[in-house]
């Protein structure tokens, strides 16, 4: 078994999901204060594979995202321009988390969780994003930051494009 902090768990989990209630209350320059200036959020594509296949997917192989941190701001002020067409009217949005383990991991800890994101827009039924996460967080003087976000979708296929933060 690898060497899980127990003792953090509870702090982690509390950080993440109140990381997701600030998406779903559309708080997004509080979100992003959330991150630090140098975090990268990364979501490689998934690829379907034969069962016995277990290959990670690469570095500078495609993404669905690869942003930094400025560009999750240029991202959120397009949307409070009213120039992102896709999300007006605004999704609603419900995030869970949970499966929350947290580990040890070079400048800070590395927390993996499972993830399931509801969109729902105008009178669409609504879309689930179904996936884990593996986020490097660092501790700082004001709290827990987001050095890093990797996204690893369960789904092969999108229910649509990914117009929402996961």
């Amino acid at each position: 078994m690898r060497n899980y902090l127990p003792e953090l768990r509870s702090e982690i989990e509390t950080f993440l999901f109140h990381e997701a209630k600030l998406l779903d209350e559309l708080r997004f320059e509080e979100w992003l204060a959330l991150f630090a200036e140098d975090a990268r959020y990364w979501m490689p594509i998934a690829e379907t594979l034969e069962h016995d296949d277990h290959r990670n997917p690469a570095e500078g192989e495609w993404a669905l995202v690869e942003e930094t941190k400025a560009f999750l701001v240029k991202r959120y002020e397009r949307l409070k321009s009213g120039m992102a067409h896709s999300e007006q009217p605004r999704s609603r949005t419900r995030h869970c988390v949970s499966n929350v383990l947290v580990e040890a991991a070079d400048g800070g800890v590395t927390a993996h969780s499972n993830f399931i994101t509801f969109q729902g827009r105008r009178d669409r039924q609504g879309d689930f994003f179904v996936g884990s996460r593996q986020d490097l967080l660092r501790r700082t003087d004001y709290g827990w930051l987001i050095a890093e976000r990797r996204v690893f979708l369960a789904q092969r296929v999108l229910p649509r494009a990914i117009s929402v933060f996961l």
